[in-house]
């Protein structure tokens, strides 16, 4: 996808510092007029500039060198991020700037607790007796976009821009606690594993997502996994279908009489149905026939 000289601009002199504090605010300190990467204090980003500085190494870039480099962001994300709208193609070719949602984000982050000062024994015990591989959990929360919470042990699932949050509890005992924050309601949790995806598997759950990951490895195309938590959650799911980078969008969700009313509302959309009543018992099923 190329950009106009206008989009890279005005991507290269936004406010980088505003944006960090308002979609990572867990990853920063902040002193005075000034930011810091919590696992590099020596690195600098000044309220009101565009840009940073590492004071260790003289290193300095602007807010779309930051974002590829130290937050795993590809250039389309990062010159999506801050320019605040969505970068696509149209039919001629030529790329546009389109203007962001019509549901306005909160100044206010989001609310989410802090991590637990600890090695995350109850998260990974939980999601390993669900069928999921360590390697693949300690990606995601070397992402940031998993961990365990300090006041209760649940499980967080963050997405990227820091909007939603999917909280699982992690009792092995009786239904498990499952809420969601978002600051808009189009907001969804989402992960990949390479920035050459195009399609795009829409589940109800964060662990539902994850685990056709895992159903699908290693045979399947680089994919967006997406959690909607919930399957209720249209807007999300109308938010996917105007991504016009997407070439193939999967409706993933339940086989139940909620993701038959879900796959009824979308008709448009291709989908894949779980053999049970979803992915996550899809994988402990074929985990157990292995053994």
């Amino acid at each position: 996808m190329q950009y106009t000289s206008e989009q890279i601009h005005i991507a290269r002199r936004a406010d980088l510092y505003q944006y960090l504090l308002r979609y990572h605010p867990n990853l920063f300190k902040v002193e005075g007029q000034s930011i810091h990467p919590k696992d590099n204090l020596s690195l600098s980003i000044k309220k009101g500039y565009s840009g940073y500085k590492d004071f260790a190494t003289d290193e300095t870039g602007n807010g779309i060198d930051y974002l590829t480099k130290y937050l795993s962001y590809t250039v389309p994300e990062a010159v999506n991020a801050l320019c605040g709208g969505l970068v696509s193609t149209n039919d001629d070719g030529n790329s546009t700037l389109l203007q962001p949602t019509s549901i306005e984000l909160s100044n206010t982050p989001l609310n989410v607790p802090p991590p637990a000062n600890c090695r995350y024994r109850q998260l990974f015990a939980y999601l390993m007796r669900r069928g999921i591989p360590a390697k693949t959990i300690q990606a995601l929360i070397d992402q940031h976009l998993l961990y365990q919470e300090s006041a209760h042990n649940n499980i967080i699932f963050i997405n990227k821009e820091q909007d939603f949050a999917e909280f699982h509890g992690t009792l092995t005992y009786g239904k498990p606690f499952h809420s969601c924050r978002k600051l808009a309601p189009d907001r969804f949790w989402w992960f990949r594993e390479s920035s050459n995806a195009h399609t795009a598997y829409i589940c109800e759950a964060a662990i539902d997502a994850i685990s056709l990951y895992e159903l699908n490895k290693p045979n399947d195309c680089p994919a967006y996994y997406i959690s909607l938590g919930g399957v209720a959650n249209q807007q999300s799911i109308d938010r996917i279908k105007r991504q016009q980078f997407l070439h193939n969008i999967m409706l993933a969700v339940d086989n139940d009489v909620a993701g038959q009313k879900c796959r009824e509302r979308n008709k448009d959309l291709a989908c894949i149905i779980p053999n049970h009543k979803d992915w996550n018992e899809d994988l402990m099923a074929r985990i157990n026939f292995r053994q």
